[in-house]
């Protein structure tokens, strides 16, 4: 991708977390009520290695843990002032996260719908 293709994002960060299946509704609840959360993804996740005493009897057998995995983007102050505020509200729950800059970000064309035609021209 050329630099004249790329739409930058100047200060926009991406905001992971990796969430246990017991903590993901009430954390997707609390993120739609953020008001500068404008979306996120979920996707679901096997997590391994970590800290094996937490891992359940078949989660040790399976070798790894199932989770959720959240990303949202937002600029950097507000994912950290997210950060901070998510700290408060979960404190003690065993969640993972990451911050990372964004170097491109877009749509590409119009609004993503079920009965949008492909164009695989």
């Amino acid at each position: 991708m050329s630099p004249s293709e790329m739409q930058t994002t100047a200060g926009e960060h991406l905001l992971s977390l990796v969430v246990p299946p017991a903590l993901t509704d009430p954390l997707v609840d609390w993120l739609l009520e953020q008001p500068e959360v404008i979306g996120f993804i979920s996707l679901p996740v096997n997590g391994y290695g970590g800290s094996e005493h937490a891992m359940s009897a078949a989660e040790k057998v399976a070798g790894y843990r199932k989770g959720w995995l959240i990303q949202t983007h937002l600029e950097a102050r507000v994912a950290n002032a997210l950060l901070d505020r998510l700290k408060r509200r979960f404190a003690g729950c065993e969640l993972h996260y990451w911050i990372t800059p964004l170097l491109s970000a877009g749509n590409l064309g119009a609004p993503w719908t079920d009965d949008a035609p492909e164009r695989l021209d």
